[in-house]
């Protein structure tokens, strides 16, 4: 009998469903290029013309080429923007002043260090699902993901979802504020995660017969227009996640978020267009030469290690066709003995030089920066050599690596913080904070760190060539702010921590307090000094009054 609590045929299951053909058939004129992009680039992904992409045939590539240079584009980026070696993000206040002073940078450094440590893969699945949305981004342009909290293990999951089973509509600013997912389960599976009271009938009981057969889910991402402050449940969340069954289109779960939790960061996208294009798609029309190619000189080869072979009829060769080495063939000669089976003389030249398939290699390797991203089979390469590589990243990336902070990676750290603070794991601010005073993610990706770096290289080499010129004249050391230089210095490594400089005020009161027991104990030796003078002028009968003026 069926339960009161299920909702077949409900409104917002069927507009989930509903929502998924309509932005899917938008998509359509992006998915060829895609499935060509998979098969040449990224053979990992595919299917995005399949009603189930789990289905799709596993393409093999003739030539690892554009697999290698995605790859190692893929590997760049990482490091690079998201490196878990590196500090590459941080949280700070829009006032500078702010900033610097001391309780405010140390509770800065404490927030920004237990957030960057929520991402550690001992506690979240952050940096491997990165990786693989670096590798969509550098085949396909974009990638998508969600993370949420798991409050039965105490970690945090973060996943990134083949593109295949995604699509998103964005805003009138170009943002993405809608998502559906489709993915299929076993009853047995949906068991797991949802309500079975709120489950098909017909679903729970293919679970219970040890039936395996997946249903298809609708997964709906959208904004609350009904939002209202305070309102208890997912009402009172700024966005709302629908699930529907396929199966009697039942809703069988309805959550809110306070943050949008589907990310969709997209390498190059045009104003008003919903997806975006990637080195991929540049290199896509040079992967396809290349793939025409190796495939016509494989041919080629074939044809001249094994030739056609010419008979007059059927009776004169076997029957399966083929003859292998110390096989007699009877009939293959005539009784004169001339040779009644010949093979076909072939033109095996196929008009392409290796010169030219290089170059297309080449065009793809440019395309995902191929030069700049490896290092393999270089040496002796200098620190100035490997810094102006860097800033060379750093220019190709600028307008790319900020769209993917925006979309990604500064998102991923305002929610991370969002969920630490309402689950208490963060301090509070110091006290004397102005009101309202928010707080704004600070981006320090590896380049980003390689130009502070040389900053600081060029100080010190400015302060070695200034030491003789101070021993000529020390107007030049007057002209040296020291405060101005030392924090230079310290921003100049961002890993260094902010608890290791002192406020000015307090090395300003540090110095006073210095000088004025420098001053006691200048005045003390005098006293001493005076005493001593007038201890040996009375014990010489002198007096005083004449000594002293």
């Amino acid at each position: 009998m069926k339960t009161a609590a299920i909702l077949e045929k409900e409104p917002r299951a069927q507009a989930a469903i509903r929502r998924w053909g309509e932005l899917k058939s938008e998509r359509g004129r992006h998915e060829q290029d895609w499935e060509d992009i998979a098969r040449l680039i990224r053979p990992q992904r595919g299917g995005f013309k399949r009603s189930d992409p789990t289905t799709r045939v596993h393409e093999k590539p003739l030539s690892s080429e554009p697999i290698m240079a995605a790859s190692a584009f893929a590997s760049g980026i990482y490091a690079g923007i998201t490196n878990p070696a590196n500090r590459w993000a941080g949280l700070q206040t829009p006032d500078p002043d702010l900033n610097n002073w001391q309780p405010m940078a140390e509770w800065n450094d404490i927030v920004t260090r237990r957030v960057l440590n929520s991402f550690a893969p001992s506690v979240a699945s952050f940096y491997p699902s990165t990786f693989q949305a670096y590798s969509d981004i550098s085949a396909f342009g974009q990638a998508a993901g969600y993370d949420e909290m798991d409050d039965l293990d105490r970690k945090f999951v973060d996943v990134t979802m083949s593109l295949a089973e995604v699509v998103v509509s964005i805003d009138a600013h170009g943002r993405v504020v809608e998502a559906v997912r489709k993915y299929r389960l076993s009853g047995a599976m949906a068991i797991g995660i949802f309500k079975p009271e709120m489950l098909p009938v017909k679903l729970v009981e293919m679970a219970q017969k040890g039936d395996h057969t997946k249903v298809v889910f609708y997964t709906h991402i959208l904004k609350n227009t009904d939002f209202r402050t305070g309102r208890i449940g997912p009402g009172g969340k700024r966005w709302l996640s629908h699930t529907a069954c396929e199966m009697e289109e039942t809703l069988v779960r309805v959550k809110g978020y306070n943050d949008m939790p589907v990310y969709f960061p997209r390498w190059d996208v045009d104003s008003g267009h919903t997806y975006g294009t990637g080195p991929g798609f540049i290199a896509l029309a040079s992967a396809r030469t290349n793939d025409l190619m190796e495939r016509a000189t494989l041919k080629a080869a074939q044809f001249a290690a094994d030739p056609p072979w010419l008979a007059p009829d059927r009776e004169v060769l076997p029957l399966n066709g083929r003859m292998r080495p110390g096989e007699v063939v009877y009939g293959g000669t005539t009784i004169n003995g001339q040779e009644v089976l010949k093979r076909a003389q072939t033109n095996t030249s196929i008009g392409l030089t290796i010169d030219e398939k290089r170059a297309k290699v080449e065009a793809i390797k440019e395309a995902f920066h191929y030069t700049l991203m490896s290092l393999n089979g270089r040496t002796g390469i200098t620190n100035d050599e490997v810094r102006i590589m860097e800033e060379a990243k750093l220019r190709n990336w600028a307008p790319h690596a900020d769209r993917i902070m925006e979309e990604y990676g500064a998102r991923k750290v305002e929610r991370r913080f969002k969920l630490l603070w309402r689950a208490g794991q963060l301090p509070p601010p110091p006290e004397g904070l102005p009101p309202g005073m928010g707080l704004q993610v600070k981006y320090q990706s590896a380049a980003t760190m390689a130009m502070q770096a040389s900053e600081g290289i060029a100080i010190r080499a400015f302060i070695a060539d200034l030491n003789p010129l101070m021993q000529l004249n020390p107007r030049y050391a007057d002209r040296i702010d020291p405060d101005a230089l030392i924090e230079s210095l310290h921003d100049a490594t961002a890993s260094l921590p902010a608890k290791m400089l002192r406020s000015r005020d307090e090395a300003d009161a540090m110095a006073q307090a210095r000088a004025e027991r420098q001053q006691q104990a200048e005045q003390l030796a005098q006293l001493e000094a005076g005493a001593g003078i007038a201890k040996d002028a009375a014990a010489a009968g002198v007096d005083m009054a004449q000594v002293l003026p």
